[in-house]
C-alpha cells in the first residue's frame, strides 16, 4: 500500500507504549555517486497487550518503499517532517509560522511520523514465560514477538548524514559520516527507530559500501547500486556531475586503489567482498549493550589507521594485560602525524577511567575518526567518537594544545557519562554535562598539574559570574540547549564549576570521598538496573552524594541547580586587641535593593541569545536571594602561619569573632629584619644558613642594589613599612577552598597585603587573586616593581606571569615615566635577546611557559597608551623591530603563530584611545608616525601575501591580517574598502578565511547593503558544508544584534566647517540619543529591531528563499524561523493559499452489450460549464463612488432613452406593478444573456433561495426601474422568433423589456473586449445581500473598464416648440438585479461575431429641430442621470411616471438599423478610432447645459 502522506493527530499512545523493542538490525547501502542510500531494518517487536493494532515509529526524511510484519504487507501513514519543512510554494514570510510550529509538534513528540497498521492476518499469541527469556516463575501474560521489516531509501541528506568531497569543485578525499547529535531527532533522518532519547536496545549493523575510492566515485557502481529511475532533480545533478568527472582527473591511479573503510559503534564481526560485485564489500558490526538509537554512528572512507595503545607506557601494559582496551584512531590519507600527535594520551585517559571508575561498557576497544565538516568538535557514539579534523595539529604548533586534549579527553570521558549513563528528562541533562566533563577535568589534573587545573577553574569561575546574570538556571537550561551555542557553553561551564565547588564541601566534610566517589556510585547502580534505562535523574544523583558525603544537600542542589546568579560578598574585617579576636562581618549584596548594579548595556553578540531566552519565557528566573553553606576563611597571622576557620553562612549577614592565634608581633619583624640582612649579606637558603635565614618565597628578585637601580625598582615608603608590622595578620582570604563561585570584596584591606599574598602564598588562585586587585588600581612605580619580579621569576606558574605581564601596562604612564613599558622591554630583552644587545635570538620554543611568555609581553607592550591616546613611538619601534628582525633558523617548533601575535601587536599600536587622541603632532613627530604607519602596514601586507603562496596552519596570517584591517579600519587608519574582504568571502577559500571574511564585514556594518545580505544569506542556504553554515548563522545573529541594538559601524563622512562655524545639537540628535539608550535593554532592542527591519523588502526576500531551500538542516531552519519570529511576528498571517490541479475531459468508448469505458484524456478543462439551475453568483463590492451634485433648477430636463420605438403609453402612464415587472423581466432575461462565468460563490447555502420570487413591495430608489445596460459591450443583434432562431440551446420566449440583465451585472466577468466607462449613476456601491429574502432590489453597479477611453459623444436634440420638452426619468445604465443568491434559470446567448451595420439615420417629425453633437465629460453624463426614481409609480410630487420600453418584436435595444427610438448606440464610423458611445437627449434651445 502506498503512504498517504497526511498529518496524523497525535494519539494518547506514544512511540513504544503499547510494545517492547527487543533488537534492531540495520542493512545500509551506500552509493556515493549519486548519493543514495537504501536501507532495510529489522525490529523484534514485543507486544505488550493482545490488541496491538498500530505500531507508531519516529521517521524523518526516509521515503519508506516496503513495510511488512511477519512477512505480510502493511499499511502505513508517514508524516515527513522534511516534506513539509520549508514554506509551502505560493506562500511568503506572513506564513512562517505554520514551519515553525510544524518541527516544534515534532520536537515535542506531539504529532506521529510513521504508524504502521498490523495486518488482519496477523495474529498475537501467548507464549510461556521461558519462550519470552524471563524465568519460569515470572508473573504476567507474554507474546510472541513480531518481526517488523521497514525497507526505505534516503537521498535527502539534511540532516543524520553527510557526504564530504563528492561535489564538484571539492578535492577533498571523498568519505561521508553520521551526524549524530546528544539530544533526540537525529537517529530517526537515518533509519525508522524509537528516537525518544530514553528506549534502549541491542543493534547489530551491516554496510555495504565501495572497495576502492575508485570504485566509490565510478558511475558504473553508481548504476549497479541504484537500479530504480531517478524520481526527482537531485540525483540527475549528481549524474551530471558524474558525467564531468568520469574519467577521474582528479585522482591518481594510487589514489583510485585507495581501500576505503567503515567505522561503526560496536565491534567488527564481519568484513567481506561482495560475492555477487567485486566492486563493493559488506561490513558488519554487532553493538551487545543496549544503546540509544542516536549513539549508533559510524564513518564511510579511505582512512588510515593509527594504533594509539602503542603510547600506552609498558608497566601499564603489563598491568593490564589481555584487559588493556586498545585505542584505534582513524583519518584521512596525510594526517597521520597530527593524529599521533593531538591524541596520543587517550590510551592512558581509558585507563585512568576504568580503574578510577567502572569497567568500559562497550567490549575492549574504543575508536575514533576525525572528519571535515562535522558542525561540533566532536560526536559521542557508542565505542566511537567522531570528531572533526580541525581539533588536529602538528607537533611544530603549542596553541591547539590544551584546547584539543581537553575536547579528546571528553570524548573518552562522554563513553561513561553521555552514552552509557543518560539523562531521564531535559532538566537533567546537567548531570551528563557536567559529570563528563569533571571526569575530564581530573585526568587532566594529573596530565597537566595541578597548579594548571587551579588557574583553570579560576578563570571559568571568573567567566560563570560574569556570565550568570539573569540567566536561567541549570535545570530550566536543559530543554533550550540546542536554541543557542552560548547556551550550550554556558551549561558546560557551570555544571562543570557547580560539581567542582560541590566536590570541595564534600572532601572537606568527609576527608576523602568527593564528587568523584559519587561519580563511580551513580555509574555502579546504572550497571545493576537501579535505574530504568540508565537514565539517571537529579533526586537519584542529589540521593547518591548525601549519602558519599554524609550531609543534607538540599539547600546546595536548590541554590545551584533549580537556582540561578551568583553570590557578591562584602567582607568587612577588624582586629579587636582586647579580646584578640579578628571580627568579621559577611554580607550578601546580590539582592540588596539599596545598592545600584551598574550593568553594561545590551551587547550585540547577546542580543539572539537573550532574545530567544525572552520568547521561551526564560529570562524569569531571578538570582538567589540568600546563598547558604560552610565558608572557609584563612587568616596568615603575623608569624606567616595559616589559620583556617569554617564559617555558616547562613543569612545575609554574618558576624563572626576568629580567635587570633599568634601571640608575640615581634616574630615577624624579627624575621623581616633577618631577611633583609641575609639578602645584603649575599647568604643563600641551601646549606648550613638555611636555619637561620627565611626567605621571601617568590618573588625575591633583584635585591642587591646594583640590580635594584639598573631595574628601576621601588620600595615601599617607611610609613607603610610601620603599618605592615602594627598589622595583626599579614591577608586574610575569604572562600579560601574553592567551594563557592562568588565575587567577594574585602574592605580596608591594604595593598601591601596583596602584595604578601601574591608572593607568600603557594596557591595559584591567591596570586591570580591579587593580580587582578592590583590591575584595579592606578598605575604606580611600586606596583610595577612587584609585577614584574612575578614575571621575572620562574618559578611562579606560568599563566601568573602572563597576568602580571598584562597589568605591567597600566604602570606605563607618563607620571611614572614609563616604567611599566621599561620593565616590560628590559624583561623581554633580559630573556629572549642577546646579552647586552637589543637583537633577539633565534626563537626556542621547546619551553611552552617560555613560548607563552613571550608571546604574552608583545601584548601588553602593544597596549600602551599616552595620555594623547597613542602609543609611544619607543614601544612601536621595539615591536616592529620584533617582526623584522625575527629569526626562527634552528627552531624545532613554528613560528606563525608568534609571528601572528607580533602582527596584531603592531596593528593595536596603530590605533588611538581616549578622547585626546586628536592633539596635535609636530611636524617631526607626525613624520615618525607616517613612516612607521607605513612600515607596519607593509609587514602586515607582506606576510597576508606570504601565506598565499607557503599557507600556514589555518592560514593564520590570512585570518590574522583580517583582524588586524578590521581594526584599522575601525579606528579610521586605513581607508574602507569592501572588496578587501569580500574576496575572502567566496567560496574556494578555506571555510575558517570565509567566516572571518564575513564577520569583519558585519562588525563593518556591511550588511545593510542589499547586495551583501543577499550574498550572507545565499552562502547559508546553499554551502554544503553545516559547520559553515552554522557558524556563519551565529555571524548573522550577530549583524541582527546589531541592528537591534543600534550598534553598526559607519564610515565617517566628510562634513565641511569653516573654524566660525556654530554647531547647534537639535531635536533629532536628541532623539537619537533617546532611541539609542532605549536599545540597551531588550525590549527596546526588540522594537527597534523591528522599525529597522520590517520594511526592508531585500530581507524578505532572501529570508524567503531560504526558508524554501532544499539544504538546511532542521536545526538551520529552525535558527532562521527564530530571526523571522523577532522581526515579523506581528505580520503573521493564517491563510495558505492551495492550487489545484484543472480537471481533465473524459472520454467513453461503447464496447457493446451496454459496456462503456470511460477513460480521462490529457485535455485540460479551462472553463466552467454552468447548468441550467446554476445560480448566479454575486458581484463583489466597489468602491463607491461620490455622486455629483444635483443640478440647479435652470437646468434642463434631460431624458436618457434606452431601447427601440417608443410605446404607445404616455409619460404619465401607471406604472406596472412589481409582479408585471418581474415577470417581464423574467421573460426578457431568457433573450439577452451572454455568456457568463462564474466565481466560487462566497455566499453560505443558508442565504439561497429558489428562482420562484413571491411579491415583494416596490423600492424606494428609483433607479431599479429603469433597464440597466453594460454600456461597454458592443451592441448586439438580437433576432426575433419570426426573423431568426437565437443560438441559445432551448428556444427564446417572446422578447422581454430590458431590465433583464440583471444576472449578468452580477456575476464577474472578464473585461470586454471594446470596454467603454459607464454612467457614474451606474457604479455606485450596490447594498450587500441579506440572508433571507430581501424586499427591495437594489441596483448593482456595472462592470467598470480598468483601460480609459476618450469621453463619449453625444446627441442632444433641442425642440423649438415650447413646453414641447417631455420630462423623462433619467435611465439606469443596469438593469433590476435580482436577489444576489437566486436567479431565475436562462439559456445562454452568446453575441454575435459579427459586427451589425450602423443603424440608418431616422427621419424626424417636421419641427424645427437642429441636431448639435457634443463630446461631454464623465462628471457631465454622472448629471445627466443622477436624478432619483421610484422602482414603481411614484407620486404627484415626483414627477411623471418614467416611460416603458417597448415590448414589439421589431423594437431593438441599441439602434438597430430600421429603428427611429433607438437613442443610445456605438459609433464605429471613424476609423482607426475607438468605437464611440451615441446618446440622443431631447433638451430645449434654452436648457442647452454650459460646455466647453
Amino acid at each position: 500500500m502506498a503512504p498517504t502522506e497526511t498529518a496524523n493527530e497525535s494519539d494518547d499512545a506514544a512511540p513504544g507504549d503499547s510494545f517492547t523493542l527487543l533488537k534492531q538490525q540495520l542493512e545500509l547501502d551506500f552509493s556515493f555517486a549519486p548519493r543514495r542510500v537504501k536501507g532495510l531494518t529489522t525490529l523484534d517487536i514485543q507486544p505488550d497487550k493482545p490488541q496491538l493494532r498500530e505500531i507508531t515509529l519516529n521517521c524523518r526524511q526516509l521515503r519508506p518503499t516496503s513495510i511488512r510484519i511477519e512477512g505480510e504487507k502493511a499499511a502505513f501513514s508517514y508524516a515527513n517532517l522534511h516534506q513539509r519543512l520549508t514554506l509551502y510554494p505560493g506562500t511568503g514570510l506572513e506564513q512562517y509560522h505554520f514551519a515553525r510550529e510544524r518541527i516544534a509538534r515534532h520536537t515535542a513528540g506531539g504529532e506521529d511520523e510513521l504508524v504502521i497498521s498490523v495486518p488482519d492476518k496477523v495474529k498475537i499469541r501467548e507464549i510461556k514465560a521461558s519462550e519470552a527469556g524471563m524465568m519460569d516463575d515470572a508473573q504476567g501474560t507474554f507474546y510472541a514477538p513480531l518481526k517488523l521489516e521497514i525497507a526505505y531509501e534516503l537521498d535527502d541528506f539534511r540532516d543524520a548524514l553527510q557526504f564530504v568531497g563528492v561535489e564538484d569543485g571539492d578535492g577533498r578525499f571523498p568519505h561521508a559520516y553520521t551526524r549524530n547529535s546528544a539530544f533526540p531527532g537525529a537517529a530517526s533522518c537515518l533509519f525508522p527507530c524509537i528516537d525518544d532519547g530514553e528506549t534502549r536496545c541491542l543493534f547489530d549493523v551491516s554496510i555495504r559500501y565501495p572497495r576502492t575510492l575508485g570504485d566509490a566515485l565510478s558511475k558504473s557502481s553508481a548504476s549497479t547500486t541504484v537500479a530504480q529511475p531517478q524520481a526527482d532533480g537531485v540525483e540527475e545533478a549528481d549524474i551530471v556531475m558524474l558525467d564531468a568527472d568520469d574519467d577521474h582527473v582528479d585522482l591518481s591511479e594510487e589514489e583510485k586503489a585507495m581501500e576505503m573503510q567503515v567505522i561503526c559503534s560496536g565491534t567488527l564481526t564481519d568484513d567481506i567482498l561482495d560475492p555477487a560485485d567485486s566492486t563493493r564489500k559488506t561490513a558488519s558490526f554487532s553493538c551487545d549493550t543496549p544503546v540509544l538509537p542516536q549513539h549508533i554512528g559510524f564513518v564511510i572512507g579511505p582512512f588510515e589507521h593509527v594504533d594509539l595503545s602503542e603510547y600506552r607506557d609498558t608497566l601499564d601494559d603489563e598491568r593490564l594485560g589481555e584487559n588493556a582496551i586498545k585505542v584505534h584512531a582513524f583519518c584521512l590519507p596525510g594526517k597521520e602525524n597530527e593524529v599521533r600527535n593531538s591524541a596520543m594520551m587517550l590510551a592512558r585517559a581509558l585507563d585512568t577511567f576504568t580503574e578510577r571508575f567502572q569497567s568500559y561498557a562497550f567490549g575492549n576497544s574504543y575508536k575514533l575518526a576525525f572528519v571535515d565538516d562535522l558542525e561540533c568538535d566532536t560526536a559521542h557514539t557508542a565505542s566511537f567518537s567522531i570528531c572533526s579534523a580541525r581539533l588536529l595539529f602538528p607537533e611544530t604548533v603549542w596553541e591547539p594544545l590544551e584546547h584539543t586534549t581537553r575536547v579528546l579527553v571528553h570524548a573518552v570521558a562522554s563513553q561513561w557519562i553521555g552514552v552509557d549513563v543518560i539523562a531521564h528528562n531535559p532538566e537533567d541533562r546537567w548531570i551528563v554535562v557536567g559529570g563528563s566533563w569533571f571526569m575530564a577535568e581530573l585526568y587532566l589534573r594529573e596530565l597537566l598539574g595541578r597548579n594548571d587545573w587551579r588557574f583553570r577553574q579560576k578563570l571559568m569561575v571568573d567567566k560563570v559570574i560574569q556570565m550568570d546574570r539573569k540567566r536561567p538556571s541549570l535545570q530550566q537550561l536543559g530543554e533550550y540547549l540546542q536554541s543557542d551555542p552560548g547556551e550550550v557553553e554556558f551549561m558546560e561551564l557551570k555544571s562543570l564549576m557547580v560539581l567542582a565547588i560541590l566536590h570541595n564541601r564534600l572532601v572537606k566534610q568527609s576527608g576523602k570521598n568527593g564528587v568523584d566517589r559519587c561519580l563511580y556510585r551513580m555509574l555502579f547502580n546504572a550497571r545493576q538496573g537501579k535505574y530504568a534505562n540508565g537514565a539517571i535523574t537529579t533526586d537519584d544523583f542529589l540521593d547518591i552524594c548525601e549519602k558519599v558525603g554524609h550531609q543534607k544537600l538540599e539547600s546546595f542542589f536548590q541554590q545551584w541547580v533549580a537556582g540561578s546568579g551568583c553570590p557578591t560578598f562584602h567582607c568587612v574585617p577588624s582586629f579587636n586587641k582586647k579580646k584578640q579576636v579578628v571580627q568579621l562581618t559577611i554580607k550578601q549584596l546580590q539582592a540588596d535593593s539599596s545598592i545600584t548594579n551598574i550593568e553594561n548595556g545590551l551587547g550585540a553578540d547577546d542580543f539572539m541569545r537573550e532574545a530567544k531566552e525572552k520568547a521561551r519565557d526564560l529570562r524569569s528566573a531571578t538570582g538567589y536571594p540568600t546563598f547558604v553553606g560552610p565558608m572557609t576563611i584563612r587568616i596568615h597571622e603575623a608569624d606567616g602561619t595559616p589559620y583556617e576557620h569554617i564559617v555558616d553562612i547562613n543569612s545575609n549577614n554574618v558576624k563572626v569573632e576568629i580567635p587570633y592565634n599568634t601571640k608575640y608581633k615581634r616574630l615577624k619583624r624579627n624575621r623581616l629584619n633577618k631577611e633583609r640582612m641575609a639578602a645584603a649579606a649575599g647568604l643563600d637558603a641551601s646549606g648550613e644558613v638555611q636555619e637561620d635565614v627565611t626567605f621571601y618565597m617568590l618573588g625575591d628578585l633583584f635585591t642587591t642594589p646594583q640590580e635594584h637601580n639598573e631595574w628601576r625598582l621601588d620600595d615601599w615608603p617607611t610609613e607603610d613599612e610601620a603599618k605592615q608590622e602594627g598589622e595583626a595578620y599579614e591577608w586574610i582570604r575569604i572562600d579560601a577552598d574553592f567551594e563557592w563561585i562568588c565575587r567577594t570584596n574585602i574592605e580596608d584591606m591594604p595593598s601591601y597585603m596583596y602584595v604578601s599574598q601574591l608572593q607568600q602564598d603557594k596557591d595559584v588562585v591567591a596570586q591570580a587573586e591579587s593580580i587582578q586587585f592590583l590591575a584595579n588600581k592606578e598605575g604606580h612605580k611600586l606596583i610595577s616593581t612587584f609585577l614584574v619580579k612575578t614575571l621575572m621569576d620562574n618559578r611562579y606558574f606560568h599563566g601568573i606571569r602572563t597576568m602580571a605581564a598584562m597589568v605591567l601596562a597600566q604602570s606605563a604612564l607618563k607620571r611614572t615615566d614609563w616604567v611599566g613599558l621599561f620593565h616590560l622591554m628590559k624583561a623581554f630583552r633580559e630573556l629572549f635577546c642577546l646579552p647586552n644587545s637589543p637583537m633577539t635570538r633565534s626563537n626556542d620554543f621547546s619551553d611552552r611557559s617560555m613560548y607563552l611568555i613571550q608571546c604574552a609581553i608583545p601584548k601588553a607592550i602593544a597596549k600602551i597608551k599616552g595620555e594623547d591616546g597613542r602609543c609611544p613611538i619607543e614601544a612601536k619601534r621595539f615591536l616592529l623591530d620584533l617582526v623584522r628582525y625575527n629569526d626562527n633558523r634552528g627552531n624545532d617548533y613554528s613560528d606563525d603563530h608568534y609571528i601572528s601575535t607580533l602582527i596584531r601587536c603592531l596593528a593595536d599600536t596603530l590605533t588611538s584611545s581616549g578622547t585626546n587622541a586628536s592633539s596635535e603632532l609636530s611636524h617631526e613627530d607626525w613624520a615618525q608616525e607616517q613612516d612607521f604607519t607605513v612600515k607596519a602596514i607593509g609587514e602586515l601586507t607582506r606576510h597576508q601575501r606570504l601565506d598565499e603562496w607557503i599557507p600556514t596552519y589555518q592560514n593564520v596570517y590570512t585570518t590574522t591580517a583580517l583582524d588586524c584591517a578590521l581594526k584599522l579600519v575601525m579606528n579610521r587608519v586605513t581607508p574602507f574598502k569592501p572588496t578587501e574582504f569580500l574576496q575572502y568571502a567566496q567560496l574556494g577559500n578555506a571555510d575558517n578565511v570565509r567566516l572571518k571574511a564575513w564577520e569583519c564585514l558585519v562588525r563593518l556594518g556591511l550588511v545593510r547593503k542589499d547586495k551583501v545580505l543577499r550574498f550572507l544569506v545565499h552562502e547559508i542556504r546553499s554551502d554544503p558544508s553545516p559547520f559553515f553554515r552554522k557558524q556563519l548563522l551565529r555571524i548573522f545573529g550577530i549583524a541582527i544584534g546589531q541592528i537591534a541594538t543600534g550598534d553598526v559601524w559607519q564610515p565617517e563622512k566628510a562634513v565641511e566647517t569653516s573654524s566660525d562655524t556654530l554647531v547647534v545639537e537639535n531635536e533629532a540628535s536628541n532623539d537619537e540619543r533617546a532611541s539609542a539608550l532605549a536599545r540597551q535593554n531588550l525590549n527596546g532592542a526588540l522594537r527597534g529591531l523591528k522599525s529597522d527591519l520590517q520594511g526592508n523588502r531585500t530581507l524578505r526576500l532572501v529570508l524567503e528563499e531560504a526558508l524554501k531551500s532544499k539544504t538546511l538542516s532542521t536545526s538551520d531552519m529552525s535558527d532562521l524561523l527564530d530571526i523571522c519570529d523577532l522581526i515579523f511576528d506581528n505580520q503573521r498571517v493564517n491563510k495558505l493559499p492551495l492550487k489545484l490541479q484543472l480537471p481533465r475531459f473524459w472520454a467513453v468508448q461503447h464496447l457493446g452489450k451496454g459496456v462503456l469505458k470511460f477513460r480521462r484524456t490529457q485535455k485540460f478543462r479551462t472553463k466552467r460549464r454552468l447548468g441550467v439551475d446554476t445560480p448566479a453568483q454575486s458581484q463583489p463590492p466597489r468602491e463607491e463612488i461620490v455622486p455629483a451634485p444635483r443640478m440647479t433648477a435652470q437646468a434642463p430636463k434631460l431624458s436618457l432613452k434606452i431601447g427601440g420605438t417608443k410605446s404607445k403609453g404616455s409619460a404619465t402612464s401607471p406604472t406596472p406593478t412589481v409582479e408585471s415587472a418581474l415577470a417581464k423581466s423574467r421573460s426578457q432575461s431568457m433573450v439577452f444573456s451572454p455568456t457568463v462565468h462564474h466565481s466560487p460563490s462566497p455566499v453560505p447555502p443558508s442565504t439561497r433561495v429558489s428562482p420562484a420570487l413571491p411579491p415583494v413591495p416596490a423600492a424606494s430608489d428609483s433607479r431599479a426601474s429603469t433597464p440597466e445596460v453594460p454600456l461597454m459591450q458592443a451592441p448586439k443583434k438580437v433576432a426575433t422568433p419570426k426573423a431568426e432562431t437565437p443560438k441559445a440551446a432551448t428556444p427564446a420566449p417572446a422578447p422581454a423589456p430590458a431590465p433583464a440583465l440583471a444576472t449578468v451585472i452580477k456575476t464577474p466577468v472578464p473585461p470586454p473586449k471594446i470596454p467603454i466607462p459607464a454612467p457614474p449613476a451606474a457604479q455606485a456601491k450596490p447594498t450587500p445581500a441579506p440572508v433571507t429574502i430581501p424586499k427591495a432590489f437594489p441596483a448593482p453597479p456595472a462592470i467598470a473598464s480598468p483601460i480609459p477611453l476618450p469621453a463619449p459623444k453625444l446627441k442632444i436634440r433641442t425642440k423649438t416648440g415650447a413646453g414641447t420638452t417631455v420630462s423623462s426619468r433619467p435611465s439606469s445604465a443596469a438593469p433590476s438585479p435580482r436577489p444576489s443568491a437566486a436567479p431565475s434559470p436562462r439559456p445562454s446567448v452568446p453575441p454575435p461575431p459579427s459586427r451589425p451595420a450602423p443603424a440608418p439615420k431616422q427621419h424626424a417629425k417636421p419641427k424645427k429641430s437642429k441636431i448639435v453633437k457634443l463630446r461631454l465629460p464623465s462628471h457631465h453624463l454622472a448629471r445627466l442621470s443622477s436624478k432619483k426614481r421610484k422602482l414603481g409609480g411614484g407620486n404627484a410630487d415626483e414627477g411623471p411616471a418614467a416611460k416603458r420600453q417597448s415590448l414589439e418584436s421589431g423594437g431593438l435595444l441599441n439602434g438597430a438599423p430600421g429603428d427611429k427610438g433607438g437613442l443610445v448606440k456605438a459609433d464605429r464610423s471613424a476609423a482607426g478610432e475607438r468605437p464611440r458611445l451615441l446618446v440622443r437627449l431631447k433638451v430645449g434651445r434654452d436648457n442647452l447645459p454650459p460646455v466647453g
